[in-house]
């Protein structure tokens, strides 16, 4: 789907935010854009100063890895998504984000 860039001005918001939501949604990634879309928490965080794991741990530990590692991929496409599709000027005001829900938010309030 082509996503058109977005206007510095915002006259084409509309068909812009459909069209990334549409692009976005065939990914499956649609909770990354609306904050549903969170960083699994580390299972083993609370474990102390045990460095070593058994092997229920090992297996949170794997799970969790592939997890965050599945999170931040989608992260990663959105952001890219939406950095690619807008002005620089743009670009410049959202970047500080550290979430692509929170860089949606950002540029949605502007428009």
């Amino acid at each position: 789907m082509h996503i058109p860039k977005l206007d510095v001005s915002g006259t084409n918001w509309v068909i812009y935010k459909d069209r990334l939501m549409w692009s976005i949604n065939t990914c499956g990634l649609l909770k990354h854009i609306n904050g549903m879309a969170e960083a699994p928490p580390d299972p083993i965080s609370n474990c102390g100063t045990n460095l070593v794991l058994n092997k229920a741990e090992t297996a949170l530990d794997v799970q969790w890895k592939n997890d965050l590692k599945a999170w931040k991929q989608g992260e990663a496409i959105v952001k890219q998504q939406i950095a690619g599709t807008i002005p620089d000027s743009l670009f410049m005001e959202i970047c500080g984000h550290d979430t692509a829900s929170g860089i949606w938010e950002a540029l949605a309030g502007d428009f």
